[in-house]
């Protein structure tokens, strides 16, 4: 008789994240970062068959859709637009700008709310959407996909990595197809991507990482809607979430990349010195079809297509020291470092078309105009030098304070042969950003804190509309004050709650000169309650809320003063499960409901965007194919089939999309 060999295992935890990268601050746990993070990861991409950011981040109760006209995924963040300029990082760096960000090659996405000022420099106060690389696995991986859907959809995706070279190697490398319709519909798009990173180890101390990853995407420029001419909204109940506003010729296409590089060199047992570079490129054939206002028949009172075909370039890197030291009874976590980024974007008006729909409920039939590749736009120029240091210092084991600084010198050049040669050519200046939180820990699994910071941001530019057309305005600095408590009281699920108040100055176009320009002031306070993680051994998922009082004021407008910006939600919940049946080993059930409440449509509060409340559905089964172990999932969004408008943005409406189902199989070789 042999002696009984005993196996132990736990089921592994979904939806768990176990650090972040915090720019400035470095990588550190969830639990010792003094500000309100949403992180989501694979399990989260892989169970919802989420395709773009606004598929991920409908989990944050603080994230809305300010996606115009059917082209990349926008989001607001608190409130706060996310500039995608700044506000959204690959690994930290600059990411390509004006395209969805593929998700194939990502591991995790992380909503960094509030504080990009100090972690990366310029940005708006909305916070920051990073992106985390998937790198090469430990061992052999090889994974494909295949998925069928509603509309005539299909997708195929292979995901293969593992060791090279004796283990000093490793690669990963993505690939994948998507295609839904013919364009004659809204959400008709084409997409083919690949990816690839390597990591190669430079002896015992040092660690090289390389990736890219390119994407090729065209997609149907279904029209944003404007209110009718009495200030109301067209019903939802009378578009036809498969009709397209606009022509099949009509499309807004992307061509992107991006290329990564970091070098980790470990001095001593203390002291890390670390590199990063990041260069994107998009070019983008932009066509939007604007419908600003509509007749009560439907026809198009005023509006009409704006295109642009352009190039936008990122690079950015920064070389920084992560170590710790101790002075006396005191412990010292310090990061410092240097930052650089440059943008080079078109800077002009878009090519102009007269109306090509004629009717919303009836659009016309015309021809494809022919439009240029290439607009030919004048280049302009924002570069970026900064420095930072920061130092988390342990008073004792429950206390620590956090200290730290950037200062940033920003530069914004216009191109010389600028439009309108009233427009101020360069743009100068420097900001020093400041931070200081103080935490709290009553327990190893509970932290509370206090943080103020500041952010400083490029100026916006003004709308077609304004009598100072594209016109930048100057930088401006926003603040932020925010109190917190992050804890793992049940071990598996991160349970945050966070009080915020961020003012910054309101760049908006006047109500009563019509001029664009910086006047008055923006307030946006708020709670958020997050749960994410696993509840029970079978019970996973990801619940939240967000209560939001946004208030404009100072802005020479009684109409104006006192309201909720355009866009901006009062509240917003959502909870999103997934059981594990132990009746049915291999099988899970899984359901979202996300609401969102009513939302100004301008400023004044003439036009009220109704609340609405999605569900969609899901199921997983684990099993083997021909051997191998497979995953089939079914996906149900918009389960209801529920029409309403999702995204709010210039003055306009999107409509969402009807009824989706998925079915996909994942096998392993």
């Amino acid at each position: 008789m042999l002696p009984p060999v005993v196996v132990m295992a736990t089921l592994p935890r979904l939806y768990e994240t176990p650090d972040v990268n915090a720019g400035a601050l470095g990588m550190r746990a969830m639990q010792d970062l003094p500000f309100s993070i949403g992180s989501y990861t694979t399990d989260t991409v892989e169970n919802q068959r989420a395709r773009t950011a606004l598929d991920v981040l409908r989990n944050d109760p603080s994230v809305s859709p300010v996606t115009y006209g059917a082209s990349f995924d926008g989001v607001a963040v608190r409130g706060f637009s996310a500039n995608t300029f700044n506000n959204v990082r690959r690994d930290g760096m600059l990411a390509n700008v004006y395209s969805d960000v593929p998700l194939e090659n990502k591991e995790r996405i992380d909503v960094l709310k509030g504080v990009s000022g100090f972690l990366y420099g310029v940005g708006d106060p909305s916070g920051l959407v990073n992106y985390v690389v998937k790198r090469p696995t430990r061992d052999r991986l090889l994974s494909a996909t295949a998925e069928v859907r509603t509309q005539n959809g299909y997708y195929a995706n292979v995901d293969a990595g593992g060791p090279i070279a004796d283990g000093t190697l490793g690669y990963r490398f993505n690939a994948a197809k998507e295609k839904v319709g013919d364009f004659t519909h809204p959400g008709d798009l084409q997409r083919e991507f690949v990816s690839g990173a390597l990591d190669a180890r430079l002896g015992r101390d040092a660690l090289l990482q390389l990736d890219f990853d390119y994407q090729e995407k065209s997609q149907s420029a279904n029209a944003n809607l404007g209110p009718r001419f009495d200030d109301t909204l067209v019903p939802t109940s009378s578009i036809d979430p498969r009709r397209l506003i606009g022509q099949p010729w009509a499309r807004y296409k992307s061509r992107s990349w991006n290329v990564g590089a970091r070098l980790d060199y470990v001095l001593n047992p203390a002291w890390t010195l670390t590199g990063q570079l990041g260069y994107g490129s998009t070019f983008r054939n932009a066509l939007f079809n604007n419908v600003d206002s509509v007749a009560s028949n439907g026809d198009v009172l005023s509006g009409g297509p704006s295109y642009e075909g352009e190039e936008y370039r990122v690079a950015s890197g920064q070389f920084f020291a992560t170590g710790k030291l101790s002075t006396g009874s005191l412990k010292h976590e310090i990061v410092a470092g240097y930052g650089y980024s440059k943008m080079d974007y078109p800077e002009g008006p878009y090519t102009r078309l007269p109306d090509q729909i004629g009717n919303i409920y009836r659009p016309i039939a015309t021809p494809d105009p022919g439009l240029p590749r290439n607009t030919d736009l004048p280049t302009a120029h924002s570069i970026q030098h900064s420095i930072y240091a920061s130092d988390t210092i342990a008073l004792s084991r429950q206390w620590s304070v956090l200290l730290g600084a950037r200062y940033i010198d920003y530069v914004n050049d216009k191109p010389r042969d600028y439009p309108d040669s009233g427009v101020r050519l360069r743009y100068t200046t420097n900001a020093t950003i400041p931070t200081a939180s103080v935490l709290f820990k009553p327990a190893n699994d509970t932290t509370v804190y206090a943080t103020y910071t500041k952010g400083f941001e490029q100026g916006a530019y003004a709308p077609s509309w304004a009598d100072n057309p594209y016109q930048r305005l100057e930088p401006i600095t926003s603040r932020q004050y925010e109190i917190g408590a992050k804890s793992k009281l049940i071990d598996g699920l991160m349970l945050s709650a966070a009080y915020f108040d961020i003012d910054k100055p309101l760049q908006a176009v006047s109500s009563v000169d019509n001029l664009f320009k910086t006047e008055g002031r923006q307030r946006h306070k708020g709670l958020e309650l997050a749960a994410n993680g696993q509840m029970t051994k079978q019970l996973s998922g990801i619940l939240g809320m967000a209560w939001l009082d946004a208030k404009q004021s100072g802005t020479g407008d009684a109409d104006v003063d006192g309201q909720r910006p355009a866009g901006v939600p009062r509240f917003q919940a959502s909870a999103f499960l997934d059981y594990r049946l132990t009746a049915v080993p291999g099988l899970s059930l899984n359901g979202g409901v996300y609401h969102m409440g009513n939302r100004p449509l301008t400023g004044t509060h003439s036009t009220m965007v109704p609340s609405y409340t999605r569900v969609d559905l899901g199921a997983a089964y684990t099993m083997r194919v021909l051997g191998k172990p497979s995953i089939l999932r079914l996906t149900v969004l918009n389960a209801a089939n529920k029409r309403y408008w999702e995204s709010v943005v210039y003055g306009t409406v999107g409509a969402a999309q009807p009824r989706i189902v998925r079915l996909s199989l994942t096998t392993q070789f």
